[in-house]
């Protein structure tokens, strides 16, 4: 079992075959990952097995948008 995931396996996560690409598309899918020397982003093959934690609703902040008199004119 290796380590981290192939070069190849990198390019068909993040559909991008530069490095600075592929680290700017793990980032957006929140996929951590080391830098190598080389700039060439290392994924740990476990790391694809976490579970992104669930987003709660809270519902509706009322109280950051103002109060209605300072709505109306």
């Amino acid at each position: 079992m290796t380590l981290f995931l192939a070069a190849s396996e990198v390019v068909r996560l993040t559909g991008r075959r530069q490095f600075a690409a592929q680290r700017r598309a793990l980032d957006r899918l929140k996929i951590p990952y080391t830098q190598a020397a080389t700039g060439e982003p290392l994924v740990l093959a476990d790391a694809l097995d976490a579970k992104p934690k669930a987003a709660k609703h809270r519902g509706h902040r009322w109280d950051r948008i103002g109060s209605v008199r300072q709505l109306r004119p």
